[in-house]
């Protein structure tokens, strides 16, 4: 199928709104070569750094100590940690190196010149970029300050002089974007707190010299961040332009990048959270990311009082969905981007959401001052009887509800009832529901798979044909656009948990399909019992569709035998979806995929039905059971009464004739 240009530019141009003219004018400079009158290279007096302490102790336990060490031996001896895997790109190869194929990326030419989107592009470039954020190097300046004799302090010396010789200002695909500058700029500041001192007096001129051409390029950068990058990547910039004037307060334009910094800060906060801790960023990997800014804007000192009621209301959101119970579910894209830096297990999003709670006053167990880095390494030492017996307990129900997303957890499940979600980073998701039973996964989010890969594979794991939600004539809830756009969006609503004696039933719907010629409204409860997870489907107006399509993505784990599924050693049967098929590793089209990290993606099974029926139940059991009636299950009724106003569920036990309502207005 031929690609229509125009219809292409006029949805980049209804994306941008009224920052396409400025946007515009960007690329204009990029195309024409003014940029090189933009960016060219100017001499600075030397101003040495005075680096802002984002901690106030070293570790005090054994294990953090250990673990540093521990990981700063990787790093010299098996390189850089780039998604999961250790890469030779700065320790035995040149910072230009590409981590996926081993090929160098243009060293000389000007950023702006190279390619990092077009199919013709050397690769994707967020491993290198991963890469040239130095966390590593934070854990290097970590071990030499725990251990001054060992091998770290040269180590990370040879690794610094490396990046400064290969790296002049605005060469090189590592300056392309002023969100890895500011990020680079985080972890010099902690690595010249750490170690500046020992450093060789021309590796600590080299990075000054950097570091202010840094905040040169953040500046001149503001009409693309201003006009296309109202999100982490706004917030991200703006932190930078902050440390910098602090780090460098005798710089001639010091106070303007302070000012600009707190100003675009500010402004992007207030776009980015919700009153309930949820993010405009759609996405639990970018809500921690997010959070470790709020965490770095707070260490900075002087941070305005919105900066910790965000803070604390986007580290309670996370609480309440489970973060210090286990795996929560990797909803929206996921790339393992940190700001801060750890030794601990990079999908971990724990030990950010206690540093977070650490810094609003929260008390907190002792041991998790042992078992976080976040808290190790940035949190101020707990005072005496300032730790808790356990704070996950005080955030943890039967059931509960943060962000549009409802958490239940009843007997052996725990279930996610995602509803609602937000313009960026978020997935075709809204009504998914996820399920663990007995502490493994059963139902799982497929993940990102890539942002800069194949767009068959980014959109195979992003779209609704990846996540278990009910599509009309097969149609998806959200139309890409690029690989970072949806065409338009859409809205979800979630009523209050309805705890009853033996079940929690929870109850949602979306707008997603109001659009086009036949607008529809579809909607959802999910039944939580001991012995079973039930969902019942719901449409308005009923028979407004043709078929239903519905995909149930299971954990690569799980097996599947007829109606039966195997977790880890447990039966499961399924009921409900008679003719379902299975799909596993197929290619094309892209399906049958689970994604753990960035740039990963290994087999899965998903199961495929299609239904008639406007509203049916399906599900999971620890036994087997008749199949459910259409608008029964289990000795309840359920009904739905629309209105232009929303939705209300009626739940009627049919031997007493109780009825009890879940409303979920608009």
């Amino acid at each position: 199928m031929v690609k229509n240009p125009l219809r292409a530019i006029a949805a980049d141009l209804r994306a941008l709104g009224g920052s396409a003219p400025l946007r515009a004018a960007y690329e204009t400079s990029k195309r024409t070569g003014f940029h090189a009158v933009l960016f060219r290279a100017q001499a600075h007096r030397h101003h040495p750094a005075a680096p802002v302490p984002l901690t106030n102790a070293l570790p005090s336990s054994d294990e953090a100590r250990q673990r540093c060490l521990d990981d700063a031996r990787r790093v010299l001896h098996d390189g850089l940690r780039v998604f999961g895997a250790r890469v030779a790109t700065g320790v035995s190869a040149p910072w230009c190196t590409d981590p996926l194929t081993g090929q160098r990326w243009p060293a000389d030419d000007p950023w702006w010149r190279i390619d990092i989107r077009s199919d013709a592009r050397l690769s994707d470039v967020k491993h290198i970029w991963e890469a040239a954020r130095h966390r590593d190097l934070v854990v290097l300046a970590r071990a030499a300050r725990l251990d001054p004799d060992g091998p770290w302090q040269d180590g990370l010396d040879d690794l610094l002089r490396s990046w400064c010789d290969q790296s002049p200002p605005e060469r090189g695909v590592n300056w392309y974007s002023s969100l890895e500058l500011a990020l680079r700029a985080i972890a010099w500041n902690q690595i010249l707190t750490l170690a500046g001192e020992r450093l060789p007096r021309e590796v600590t001129t080299a990075m000054d010299r950097l570091l202010l051409a840094s905040a040169r390029h953040l500046m001149v950068e503001l009409p693309y961040t201003v006009s296309s990058m109202r999100n982490n990547h706004m917030l991200g910039d703006a932190l930078g332009l902050i440390l910098l004037s602090r780090m460098y307060p005798t710089a001639r334009r010091a106070r303007w990048w302070a000012g600009t910094g707190e100003r675009m800060f500010a402004a992007q906060q207030r776009r980015h959270f919700g009153p309930d801790g949820r993010m405009i960023e759609d996405s639990v990997s970018y809500h921690r990311f997010v959070l470790e800014m709020l965490t770095v804007r707070t260490l900075l000192g002087g941070a305005p009082a919105s900066v910790l009621r965000d803070l604390r209301a986007a580290s309670l959101h996370l609480a309440r969905l489970g973060v210090f119970d286990g795996d929560v579910p990797q909803y929206g894209d996921w790339d393992e981007g940190r700001v801060l830096a750890s030794s601990g297990d990079p999908l971990d999003v724990a030990g950010s959401t206690a540093l977070g709670l650490a810094l609003c006053g929260e008390r907190l167990p002792a041991r998790w001052y042992a078992d976080f880095d976040e808290l190790a390494w940035y949190a101020p030492a707990p005072g005496r009887g300032a730790t808790g017996d356990g704070f996950a307990a005080t955030t943890r129900g039967r059931s509960t509800t943060s962000g549009g997303i409802a958490v239940v957890d009843r007997g052996p499940w725990r279930v996610w009832f995602k509803v609602d979600g937000g313009p960026s980073h978020g997935h075709a998701d809204l009504t998914s529901v996820w399920i663990r039973h007995g502490g493994h996964w059963l139902v799982a989010d497929p993940g990102t798979g890539t942002y800069n890969g194949p767009l068959e594979v980014r959109n195979g794991l992003r779209t609704s044909a990846a996540h278990p939600v009910r599509r009309p004539d097969g149609r998806d809830q959200l139309v890409p656009h690029r690989a970072f756009r949806w065409r338009h969006t859409a809205r979800g609503h979630l009523g209050p948990p309805l705890d009853l004696p033996d079940r929690t039933v929870l109850f949602g719907w979306h707008d997603a399909y109001e659009r086009g010629e036949r607008p529809i409204r579809v909607g959802r409860a999910v039944v939580v019992a001991d012995q079973y997870v039930a969902i019942v489907e719901f449409v308005d107006p009923p028979a407004s569709v043709g078929t239903w399509s519905l995909t149930v993505p299971l954990h690569p784990e799980v097996a599947v035998e007829n109606d039966t599924l195997v977790a880890c050693g447990t039966k499961l049967h399924l009921f409900g979806l008679d003719g379902h098929e299975t799909v596993r590793g197929r290619s094309t089209p892209f399906a049958g995929w689970h994604s753990r990290t960035y740039g990963r993606w290994e087999p899965a099974t998903w199961i495929t039905a299609e239904s008639r029926a406007d509203t049916t139940v399906w599900g999971f059991g620890t036994v087997a059971g008749p199949p459910p009636a259409p608008d029964a299950l289990d000795g309840y009724a359920f009904e739905v009464t629309w209105s232009g106003s929303g939705a209300s569920l009626a739940v009627t036990h049919l031997a007493s004739g109780t009825v009890r309502h879940v409303g979920a207005p608009r």
